[in-house]
């Protein structure tokens, strides 16, 4: 990394501060194999990072390159995907690393009968050279919607098990008459199937919406749909479950029986004691914005939430109101003197999204979470349209919740990121957790170092300097701040959330500038 004199001075002063807890290495700059941009960035479980390059829809190569625990370069090789796979239709589908294996999968089409499959072979994580055959996983029974894009893999948390889905194209036009199919297909890590196969959904797209899923450990898949009961009413709407495992050719139906609020959003997990997790925000009735979150455990023999070690956590108005300008608490003041006495109406959070949700050893749970929306603004002069866009990245609000199913504490970081296009790349966080500590970063402006709470956050502009902010909330949410220097140090746009867990303690990501490219690794001691 190549630094002037006064970035060298400040970076030094600055790590002076910040050793005790963080390091932050590079590797030498390298270029990518044979043009090829990046694809994947795979840790793996020795914590070595193993990067994937490929191009766009021609995907006849992919490049791979292994770096060891020190960023150093161990070994890359280019592979065709032909005659690697024999079908003349083959794309690059992805790289997939379990805890014992990685595999290169590519989706093949096959003209005469309309249909896809995907096929894959095994990988040496060391030598980047193949060691099988290709095996064919599934074909579907008709043309998938998306083609490459179509397929969704997700593993489960023992990194053990995989799951492919994809969508069939409809068999009708209209959403009141069609039925989504989708396929699913399970395999262990040495390509076992467990189950699978083409299964259509109980209700019409007019009457559902797909939520989220999540592979078990034990192999079965938890498919999380609303049920739409009257168009436009959504505190009308259920939630049910859907369960599909081995040797059953239909789901287990779960109707989830909530309580009185409206779930703004939910998310699906599967904890470390196997117990199936919704988790996400909610408002009262009537109220538009966000109160809280909560976290409910599922029986998934009678569909009924649990409150032990889950609940609902509202968001108190003083923390809500932390770390804002008089003026803007003023405006909140005079909203809550319109509406006292009616409780549906409390002060809330718009745009409140689960950036990451944390199982901790001890039972506890941590939800990161994060104000997170992007504004589009359509301008017709007369003669063309032109579509402009802003993404805001702001506040974060931590909820810790211990292992009987008791609120610990609500923890709000305050920032303000903006972004003049609709990918916001510099925008955001990353984080992770050692021995039970959060630890969060992002590029943040300078003057909020210091913040008091009786300030609002000044905004960092994309790409326009800034230094890169580490958070570190301890148990029992005692915070931490520390700066580990100005962004532009690392020559880079430094992309954060583009940082990945890695297993020595670490985040790494690949920063690329000027059509170099470096290895960064972000160490917690």
């Amino acid at each position: 990394m190549k630094l002037n004199i006064i970035t060298a001075l400040l970076f030094t002063s600055y790590l002076s501060v910040a050793q005790e807890s963080y390091s932050i290495r590079n590797s030498a700059e390298f270029d990518d194999l044979k043009g090829l941009p990046l694809s994947q960035t795979n840790v793996l479980e020795n914590g070595n990072t193993l990067l994937t390059y490929a191009k766009g829809d021609k995907l006849e190569n992919i490049g791979l390159m292994l770096f060891d625990n020190e960023l150093k370069i161990v070994n890359s090789k280019t592979h065709k995907l032909l005659p690697l796979f024999t079908n003349k239709k083959v794309n690059f589908e992805r790289l997939l690393t379990l805890k014992n294996k990685t595999y290169i999968f590519a989706r093949e089409a096959f003209k005469e009968t309309k249909t896809e499959g995907i096929s894959v072979v095994e990988l040496s994580s060391n030598s980047l050279e193949t060691t099988t055959a290709p095996t064919k996983l599934f074909e579907s029974s008709r043309g998938v919607i998306g083609g490459s894009y179509g397929y969704g893999v997700s593993k489960s948390n023992d990194n053990t098990k995989f799951l492919y889905k994809y969508t069939l194209f409809n068999r009708e036009k209209k959403d009141a008459l069609n039925k989504i199919e989708y396929g699913f297909h399970v395999f262990d890590e040495n390509l076992n199937k467990l189950w699978g196969g083409e299964f259509q959904m109980p209700y019409t797209e007019a009457k559902m919406n797909t939520i989220d899923y999540q592979l078990s450990n034990d192999g079965k898949l938890y498919f999380l749909i609303k049920v739409i009961d009257i168009p436009g009413k959504d505190e009308l709407s259920h939630f049910e479950m859907l369960v599909y495992e081995n040797n059953k050719k239909e789901p287990k139906i779960i109707e989830l029986k909530l309580d009185e609020y409206i779930h703004k959003s939910t998310y699906l997990y599967e904890d470390k004691k196997n117990n199936i997790v919704i988790t996400g925000f909610y408002s009262k009735k009537g109220n538009p914005s966000i109160d809280g979150a909560y976290l409910v455990k599922i029986n998934t023999d009678n569909g009924q939430f649990s409150k032990v070690g889950g609940g609902y956590y509202e968001i108190p108005t003083e923390i809500i109101k932390s770390y804002m300008s008089d003026r803007q608490k003023e405006k909140l003041d005079k909203k809550e003197e319109k509406n006292a006495g009616n409780d549906k109406k409390d002060i809330g959070i718009n745009n409140l999204g689960i950036d990451k949700i944390y199982f901790l050893d001890d039972g506890s749970t941590i939800i990161v979470s994060e104000i997170y929306f992007v504004i589009t603004r359509t301008h017709y002069n007369g003669k063309t349209t032109t579509t402009t866009y802003d993404t805001y990245a702001q506040d974060l609000f931590i909820f810790k919740i211990n292992p009987i199913g008791n609120l610990a504490w609500i923890k709000k970081i305050p920032k303000r990121q903006h972004s003049a296009d609709a990918s916001g790349e510099g925008l955001s966080i990353a984080s992770t957790i050692k021995d039970n500590h959060l630890h969060v970063f992002y590029i943040d402006h300078l003057d909020n170092f210091n913040l008091p709470e009786n300030e609002a956050p000044k905004t960092h502009q994309n790409k326009r300097g800034g230094y890169l902010a580490a958070i570190e909330i301890n148990e029992s949410g005692m915070i931490n701040k520390v700066n580990l220097g100005p962004a532009n140090q690392f020559e880079t746009n430094f992309y954060i959330r583009k940082f990945k867990t890695g297993k020595q303690n670490n985040l790494i990501a690949v920063e690329r500038k000027k059509k170099k490219n470096m290895l960064f690794s972000i160490d917690m001691k």
